[in-house]
């Protein structure tokens, strides 16, 4: 995690940011409520994208995926960049209902921090979402060519 350009990129958004994770209301700092309004819907996204991930392999491409057991597979690493997304933001909102609670200049800054390192991080997922999409394509375009003419699409 401290080698990911994404925690320093959000650490840079934060600093730039530090009027909106100092500035408070009636309501408590307004960064813990967007973090509250922002953040449960990407926890949303990560789960239901994990399902998908878990639920829609076929046999050929979850070989493929898992590397025959590989202990660094393609499947893994998915699977563990999910639970990464999954847990900063959890940590997010966490900090977030406690900055509502307790709003201090502290909380402020790491509860910011973590809500823009998990949107970062959205964008870090995205990118493995889209490399095991070219790895689906890939094994799927081979499944179709190994097939009997009869048994291609469209035959």
């Amino acid at each position: 995690m401290l080698r990911s350009p994404y925690l320093y990129v959000g650490l840079v958004v934060t600093l730039i940011c530090w009027p909106f994770w100092t500035e408070t209301s009636d309501d408590g700092p307004a960064w813990a409520q967007a973090a509250i309004e922002i953040v449960p819907s990407l926890l949303g996204f990560s789960m239901g994208g994990m399902a998908i991930m878990l639920a829609f392999s076929n046999a050929a491409i979850f070989s493929t995926l898992t590397q025959k057991g590989k202990e660094n597979s393609l499947f893994l690493k998915v699977i563990a960049n999910f639970f990464h997304f999954i847990l900063v933001q959890t940590i997010a909102v966490l900090l977030a209902l406690i900055g509502k609670a307790h709003g201090s200049p502290v909380i402020g800054f790491i509860g910011f921090w973590a809500m823009t390192y998990a949107l970062l991080v959205a964008l870090a997922t995205a990118g493995q979402l889209l490399r095991t999409a070219e790895v689906f394509n890939k094994v799927g375009g081979i499944m179709v060519q190994t097939k009997a003419p009869d048994e291609k699409e469209g035959e």
